[in-house]
């Protein structure tokens, strides 16, 4: 299978996430020229901005917050827009945190209010509570991202220990609230997506609690003391409306196969589970068909976790599946994947994943590559880099999670 065209898929899927494609028709129901507040966050949310500015012109004000590097290339007017960090806040990431909420504040009761929610915001509009420092706040971060904890694991303890998410945005305005929302997690769950700072939430402080005594989080913690005496979530009104997710894309990947002659197969808009293990039954479903004679293509979105224990490897989860199923099809001829997220970043460098085929092993061998020793170290991005098969696009500037494609050549 010819890597152009497996990226082409991905590039498809990516293509209908960006604010640009997904976002416009939602703003249809507003008038033009009222006045309306834009607040919003995540790796969307400059881009987002740029789509608001060009409906609403100057009508629109307010504040975004996005990852460096993600700024607008367009035109915001008078939103504006600021940058921070992620995966791991940083000062701005609060600073932004508190500028929004100062904004939602004084929304008047008679106005529009639109948040531009997506993938990152638990990052990047981060303000811990009275009493946790940001160092305390930056040390839970890290290790929930070492600890291979889920992403609505993370965003359940990050919407407890924090002033801003879990509703408390949506809930300091008193405005006509409506959330515009590109989804980066599995299932869409509102309350989930960039630790649901606009939407009602269910959850409760010793829910966080329960996750950090399933990971072995340090019990010699303010964070701790602070959540044994946290306050309930707010109550939430207003209107939500999710405008991207992996299932779009993948549908977009799929009319684009499909157009080129191809048969398809979703195994699962929703996959989730350790990437290795993925992997495996990824390759043996790839084996069934191969076995058929029946020329396919696997298609499937979610977001794979890797465990890193004490390892020191770097890469991703796209990559590391990918080296897995590389080992698992042993070279079988006539099968190749492409495996990438589509916010263009996998995991600790900046590749938005990579791209394997049936030479992809010996090829790894003639360079002195030792697999096993790779996937258990979690070293899959020095695998990739070593064999030129990176997929390398930069920030895309939108995110619905990872998007995977398996072709089966008879």
């Amino acid at each position: 299978m010819n890597r152009s065209f497996l990226l082409s898929l991905y590039e498809e899927a990516v293509r209908v996430s960006k604010p640009r494609y997904c976002l416009p028709e939602h703003f249809s129901s507003f008038a033009r020229n009222k006045r309306v507040c834009i607040l919003g966050a995540g790796k969307a949310a400059a881009d987002m901005a740029v789509e608001a500015y060009k409906y609403f012109g100057d009508n629109a004000y307010g504040l975004v917050v996005t990852r460096y590097g993600y700024e607008n290339t367009e035109p915001t007017g008078n939103i504006e827009v600021r940058l921070a960090a992620h995966p791991v806040p940083d000062e701005n990431s609060v600073e932004g945190a508190k500028a929004l909420l100062s904004l939602a504040s004084k929304v008047k009761s008679s106005e529009d209010v639109i948040f531009l929610i997506s993938g990152g915001g638990s990052s990047l509009a981060c303000a811990p509570p009275h009493g946790i420092s940001l160092d305390e706040k930056l040390a839970l971060h890290k290790f929930l991202l070492r600890s291979g904890a889920s992403i609505e694991e993370m965003n359940t303890v990050r919407k407890h220990v924090s002033v801003i998410k879990g509703g408390r945005l949506a809930a300091a305005s008193k405005g006509k609230n409506t959330s515009l929302v590109i989804s980066d997690v599995v299932g869409d769950d509102p309350a989930f997506i960039a630790s649901g700072l606009t939407v009602q939430d269910t959850t409760k402080p010793e829910d966080a609690i329960a996750i950090l005594d399933k990971y072995d989080f340090c019990n010699e913690s303010r964070i701790r003391d602070y959540l044994n005496h946290a306050l309930p979530l707010p109550k939430v009104s207003g209107g939500y409306t999710l405008v991207a997710n992996a299932q779009s894309a993948i549908d977009a990947a799929v009319g684009k196969a499909k157009a080129a002659g191809w048969d398809t197969e979703i195994i699962s808009y929703t996959e989730k589970g350790e990437a290795q293990t993925v992997a495996k039954r990824h390759a043996q479903i790839a084996r069934e068909y191969k076995k058929k004679g029946k020329p396919i293509l696997l298609l499937s979105g979610g977001e794979l976790t890797v465990t890193l224990g004490d390892s020191k490897g770097e890469g991703g989860p796209n990559q590391e599946y990918l080296m897995a199923l590389a080992r698992e099809l042993g070279g079988e001829p006539g099968i190749s994947a492409l495996a990438a997220d589509t916010d263009g970043v996998d995991g600790s460098k900046d590749v938005a994943g990579g791209y394997i085929d049936e030479h992809t092993l010996a090829e790894a061998e003639k360079k002195g590559l030792e697999v096993d020793a790779l996937l258990k170290e979690h070293n899959s991005f020095s695998f990739f880099d070593v064999l030129d098969a990176h997929i390398a696009i930069g920030p895309t500037r939108t995110n619905v999670n990872d998007f995977r494609v398996i072709s089966v050549s008879t």
